[in-house]
């Protein structure tokens, strides 16, 4: 059976009922990651608790902030931001009292929360890697399918090199994939809330208005 809705994300990881999820990579995490001191903790995905102590690690820092409900169940008692995606991190900060802030986050990270705030440092846990034999894969299911979400800006690079995305309801997790989007010249939409799950129903809400 053809699928409707793609969603193609780098790990694997739960998938919405209405959807057929493909992951075209993996990680690698790295070893003795030596996290500074600071005053803010952001952790930028549930993939860092596998490589860092956060138990230890939120005895020095007065707050920990978490990109999403995903990651902020793996750490755990971490403030979210209302907008899961690097821009509302920042947003939250500049309401927060002024301090020193420490971000863990992939290699592979995007620019935007350095761009919106430099002093920021950034320390990289893990890296990721795509896999072209599984990009393949995804692309042979995009052929099918009438919508895809895209939910990072890698794999928005990864697959608009690879798949014809034309004609397809394209969704965007978020503003950061959104920017990554634009910039490939990709027609799509944004998914009101930056988690897998709204955007499979942005997906699904735009067939059904049949939006191309």
């Amino acid at each position: 059976m053809e699928a409707e809705v793609v969603v193609v994300r780098l790990k694997e990881g739960p998938c919405p009922e209405g959807a057929t999820c493909i992951s075209i990579g993996w990680v690698e995490l790295r070893k003795n990651v030596v996290v500074p001191d600071g005053d803010y903790l952001v952790v930028m995905s549930p993939v860092v608790a596998d490589v860092v102590n956060l138990a230890e690690l939120k005895k020095r820092f007065k707050c920990i902030i978490c990109v999403g409900p995903s990651t902020a169940e793996r750490v755990g008692g971490c403030v979210v931001p209302r907008e899961f995606t690097s821009f509302g991190i920042a947003r939250l900060l500049k309401e927060m009292a002024p301090g020193r802030v420490v971000v863990l986050r992939s290699s592979a990270g995007n620019e935007v929360l350095r761009s919106l705030m430099p002093e920021v440092i950034e320390v990289p846990v893990y890296d990721i890697y795509i896999d072209e034999g599984k990009l393949k894969e995804a692309t042979r299911l995009i052929e099918s399918a009438k919508a895809v979400v895209l939910t990072s800006s890698t794999v928005a690079e990864a697959v608009a090199r690879r798949a014809d995305l034309g004609g397809k309801v394209v969704v965007a997790i978020g503003r950061v994939t959104s920017e990554k989007l634009k910039e490939l010249g990709v027609r799509h939409i944004v998914a009101e809330e930056s988690t897998i799950k709204n955007a499979v129903w942005t997906a699904l809400n735009a067939l059904r208005r049949g939006a191309k």
